[in-house]
């Protein structure tokens, strides 16, 4: 019986180490983080939506920008992309709040059949590669990056701590003024 419990157990704590690494993983384990800051100016990017709209750096400049990071199997995105999707469809006619969620090493079908199954709105791009994740992150998603009417990094959110809906609305709107 022990032994049937400690193989339990193995299987357990494997499987759970399995899931989030799909939140954790990069091609440098040894590099954590946001290449991105609070401050700095958002990189050089551009995406096509789901929706054929092309999103880029460009394009978020004269309103506030949100860029979210997400990868669908990730036990943190899928805690934080509904709330998201909340706050996204409560300011979604505000024209001053432009967003965008992309995927990281995702493609569409996936991607597409997690929006389904969760009913979200928002738009997102799916990614096949890392490439423009890599231009924000070393690793770790969700990460959801705010930036002002000018381009510049004014909020970042990521996966160590839970996100609080209320607080990343107030947040977008305060950065209309």
């Amino acid at each position: 019986m022990k032994r049937n419990g400690i193989l339990t157990n193995g299987l357990v704590a494997f499987v759970s180490l399995f899931f989030l690494a799909g939140c954790i993983t990069s091609g440098d384990e040894t590099v954590y983080g946001s290449k991105i800051k609070v401050g700095d100016t958002l990189p050089q990017f551009s995406v096509t939506t789901n929706t054929g709209t092309t999103v880029s750096d460009e394009s978020l400049q004269g309103a506030v920008g949100v860029i979210v990071f997400f990868y669908s199997p990730c036990t943190d995105c899928k805690h934080d992309m509904p709330i998201v999707n909340e706050v996204y469809e409560r300011l979604r006619d505000n024209n001053g709040i432009r967003w965008i969620a992309i995927s990281r090493s995702e493609g569409e079908e996936a991607v597409s059949a997690y929006w389904t199954s969760n009913d979200f709105t928002l738009p997102y791009s799916a990614q096949d590669d890392r490439t423009v994740y890599d231009l924000f992150a070393h690793s770790g998603v969700p990460r959801i990056y705010v930036s002002d009417a000018n381009g510049v990094v004014r909020a970042l959110y990521d996966d160590s701590v839970p996100l609080d809906g209320d607080a990343f609305e107030r947040t977008l709107l305060s950065l209309l003024h």
